[in-house]
């Protein structure tokens, strides 16, 4: 059985013959103006098969909407050309865009879709559950929920699996890191605006105490930032985003990125051996 994946780049390929026929349709059309009424009604068949058939499979596919806008653009501008009198030179630059465009959509069919991504399955998260389980209760369920909440395909909102995942990791740097340890630190000052150490402060203290060198503590020092900055982020857009169709595809696609970098943080953090 063919999979959804290769279903989907068969179909982009389909559309790319199809333009590739209303490109050579256009190379026998002598006059300035595209007046020729079968080409006008192939254009029309043209457009709606993209807008029927593969912008619907798209995204019923678990894909992006924003992948489409550029597309979609073109497409709509193409079915325009066949509405009235237009130039063929228009139609014809309409056609490349419409070409390049279709290039990168099938680029983009051949990556995992956001299921793909966001699969629970892999070992490492049952590792970093059951390590969680012994040292934070409470850590293990948020990081738990999390992941359940990306399996859930009916699931509308993520701004809570977010939340889930800071406080996973929140609750892990304070075990590891309590607030009092971190400020005895000679030297120790805290961050503007901060009333207590961050993240980060603590994942330093964390790792300068198990003596690790310090081009090996940056990166995940700066790794555990790009998590705060994510997930604040995240938060704020999910109340700036007006389309309800982007917002549930994007914010999923987001929420899986935050869970791959607190993963990460936490498989080192707990000094997990996969």
């Amino acid at each position: 059985m063919q999979s959804e994946e290769y279903l989907m780049h068969s179909k982009i390929i389909e559309l790319q013959k199809r333009a590739k026929l209303l490109d050579i349709s256009f190379q026998k059309v002598r006059s300035k103006q595209l007046n020729v009424q079968k080409i006008k009604d192939d254009i029309r068949s043209f457009v709606q098969y993209y807008f029927r058939d593969i912008r619907t499979a798209y995204i019923q596919d678990g894909r992006l909407e924003n992948d489409l806008a550029t597309a979609d653009e073109y497409m709509q501008h193409l079915l325009r050309c066949a509405q009235k009198r237009t130039l063929l030179s228009v139609c014809k630059r309409t056609m490349k865009d419409i070409n390049t465009a279709l290039h990168e959509l099938e680029l983009k069919s051949i990556k995992p879709t956001i299921s793909e991504r966001c699969n629970s399955s892999d070992i490492r998260y049952t590792q970093v559950i059951d390590t969680l389980r012994r040292i934070n209760s409470s850590a293990a369920l948020s990081y738990g929920q999390a992941l359940k909440d990306l399996s859930d395909a009916d699931r509308k909102s993520w701004r809570g699996t977010a939340v889930e995942f800071r406080e996973t990791l929140r609750e892990v740097l304070d075990k590891l890191a309590p607030d009092e340890d971190v400020k005895a630190q000679p030297g120790f000052k805290l961050e503007q605006d901060a009333k207590g150490p961050t993240m980060r402060q603590k994942t330093i203290f964390i790792l300068k105490s198990r003596h690790i060198a310090e081009k090996q503590i940056k990166p995940l020092a700066d790794g555990i930032n790009i998590v705060e900055e994510l997930i604040g982020k995240f938060i704020r857009s999910v109340y700036e985003r007006s389309s309800v169709a982007t917002h549930m595809h994007t914010s999923k696609e987001e929420a899986c990125k935050i869970k791959d970098y607190v993963t990460l943080a936490l498989i080192e953090l707990l000094e997990i051996r996969t």
